[in-house]
């Protein structure tokens, strides 16, 4: 183990080493003066532009399967061709990196998905783009992801020092959800100047910059040390440090209560809600960019305020998506309602930013990707049902009646927690 310094919280933070990045400061800084950092500028920046890839991939990948089929079906089985090696693999990639350099992990992922976005590039191209093409990439990138995302969700451990740790969630949820806006925007110019080739270059294009944005990215060494256990024990490990935390399963539960009973909802069934006062795609389409307006001014102000506490502030950002899901039940058509619900809940989003935070600051750095792995395994199975769930109560009770109970069912679970030994405890983190 190498050096360690107490940081103010109580937990440990590892000392700064002259083969690491260097940090101008260590006060706490805004999320925009923290791109002034070198190393997180060019991991924020690669990122964000990969971000916007994706946006514009699931475009192209949209319209050349409908193409290709004409079949809605079809796309749900390429869907579930990327999903499914994710939710089998992550919790491997999760261990491995823990066991090694994260920085590695993400690079190595982005250039394996460069390859495959090149490679779909060049088919796409030559006009022999075919479903089982389509779908080996999808499962491929799936399996590229499961080790990518618990690698990136834990970079920031490896950037920058605790007290920034906030200031980059936030820079993080902006870029995520200005990325999905911008992502299917451009797809769709992109695919009418150029069909699916320039679409699918496009994305290439963008993990070559990631890749390009990693390689001259400075990091933290980790210590490797020796590894006391197989990949199956360490595994097991981190599964017994989630299960036997309480505080990580109360952050973790009211997460995945917020995913199953509001925001499932919010974007099945905001196009019947839509559609029930008879308003076209024209107000869908603003009612998601007010969403998403809200969703980065939320994470901006987050990122900007000084001494949260973190158990409260947690609680009541998951109450304010509550509170949006029921204003949208409520709405009864009435315009400045539905946007003001679909701005609440996209500001309640920067939860995100607030969960991300106490994870990465109180979970030990040699665990933390294994608990992000779990984290996603357990998000991408209950989202599907949530989905499936809302569908159907939609059809039996309304659209309105699942928004409002959902959001009811929120903001109860979350004066529950209040309660609890736990957040009690997390109310004494400041993050």
């Amino acid at each position: 183990m190498s050096a360690q310094v107490k940081n103010r919280s109580g937990f440990p933070r590892r000392a700064a080493r002259a083969s690491g990045p260097k940090h101008a400061s260590p006060a706490r800084r805004s999320s925009l003066r923290l791109l002034r950092e070198r190393d997180f500028a060019l991991f924020w920046a690669g990122q964000t532009v990969s971000k916007v890839g994706n946006g514009i991939y699931q475009v192209g990948l949209a319209w050349a399967v409908y193409q290709l089929t004409g079949s809605t079906a079809a796309m749900g089985v390429v869907l579930a061709a990327n999903a499914i090696p994710e939710i089998v693999l992550a919790l491997f990639g999760g261990t491995l990196a823990d066991r090694l350099p994260r920085r590695a992990v993400v690079l190595t992922a982005d250039s394996a998905a460069a390859l495959v976005t090149w490679g779909l590039t060049v088919v796409s191209a030559r006009r022999d783009l075919s479903m089982p093409l389509l779908v080996t990439a999808a499962c491929l990138l799936g399996v590229v992801t499961a080790f990518y995302r618990p690698a990136y969700s834990a970079m920031n451990r490896d950037l920058i020092p605790q007290e920034d740790f906030r200031a980059a969630n936030a820079l993080l949820s902006v870029s995520g959800n200005a990325a999905r806006v911008l992502g299917p925007a451009i797809g769709g110019l992109a695919y009418g100047l150029g069909g699916t080739t320039v679409v699918f270059g496009l994305d290439a294009v963008s993990f070559s910059v990631a890749v390009a944005a990693m390689l001259v990215t400075r990091t933290r060494c980790r210590p490797s040390g020796a590894q006391q256990h197989s990949l199956i024990g360490e595994l097991m490990a981190g599964l017994r440090y989630t299960l036997t935390t309480r505080w990580l399963l109360l952050v973790l539960a009211i997460s995945l209560i917020a995913n199953f009973t509001c925001l499932a909802p919010f974007f099945v069934l905001l196009p019947q809600l839509v559609r029930i006062h008879h308003d076209g795609v024209s107000t869908l389409g603003l009612l998601t960019s007010a969403e998403v307006l809200a969703s980065i001014a939320g994470a901006l102000v987050i990122g900007r305020l000084r001494g949260i506490r973190a158990g409260p502030a947690l609680l009541l950002l998951a109450s304010v998506i509550g509170v949006g899901t029921i204003t949208l039940g409520l709405a009864g058509g009435f315009p400045p309602a539905l946007f003001l619900g679909a701005a609440l809940v996209g500001a309640g989003l920067s939860f995100d930013v607030i969960e991300n935070t106490i994870i990465q600051v109180k979970v030990p750095e040699e665990l933390l990707s294994r608990v992000y792995s779990v984290n996603i395994v357990v998000s991408f199975a209950l989202l599907p049902l949530g989905y499936a769930a809302a569908g159907f109560l939609a059809r039996w009770a309304g659209a309105s009646w699942v928004l409002a109970g959902g959001g009811a069912a929120l903001i109860a679970s979350c004066l529950c927690a209040w309660l609890t030994r736990p957040v009690r405890n997390l109310g004494s983190v400041r993050c």
